[in-house]
């Protein structure tokens, strides 16, 4: 079951992303509440993009997420979209959950405009459980172009 549901969320993910997207690759690390997670994506500065996250720290999550682009500026993005991962991957207490990212983009640096420091807060709900949470955190993200 849990093998068909990562195929489902890498698929959905990889198709959902922008033709023009796929030329360039953004690469993230992420500390939210109590996991580091690092993140390979599509180009954030796109109106629509996409993440593939791995969460590890108390447990191993998987992620995918896709974003879109409200406020588009040189040195912000303003956006939110939606997560559909696993956490727990490595126990028996494995269970999907649906978040709705609200994320910043800071650019702050004119001398290396493809460097960002991202701000997010998701209200996530497991599909099992019904239970919810606030996840929050800081981290880099790099735009390779």
């Amino acid at each position: 079951m849990m093998k068909k549901f990562l195929f489902a969320a890498l698929a959905v993910f990889l198709l959902l992303q922008p033709e023009e997207s796929k030329a360039q690759v953004s690469a993230g690390i992420y500390q939210q509440n109590l996991n580091t997670y690092l993140a390979i994506g599509t180009d954030p500065d796109e109106k629509m993009f996409g993440e593939l996250r791995l969460g590890a720290g108390d447990e191993l999550d998987l992620e995918g997420t896709f974003g879109y682009n409200f406020i588009q500026k040189q040195e912000v993005n303003f956006y939110s979209g939606a997560h559909l991962g696993v956490a727990n991957l490595t126990t028996d207490f494995s269970e999907a959950y649906l978040g709705v990212p609200l994320g910043l983009l800071v650019k702050p640096f004119s001398a290396a405009p493809n460097l960002g420091f991202l701000l997010e807060a998701s209200p996530l709900v497991g599909f099992d459980s019904g239970d919810g949470y606030l996840r929050a955190g800081i981290g880099l993200k790099y735009t390779f172009r």
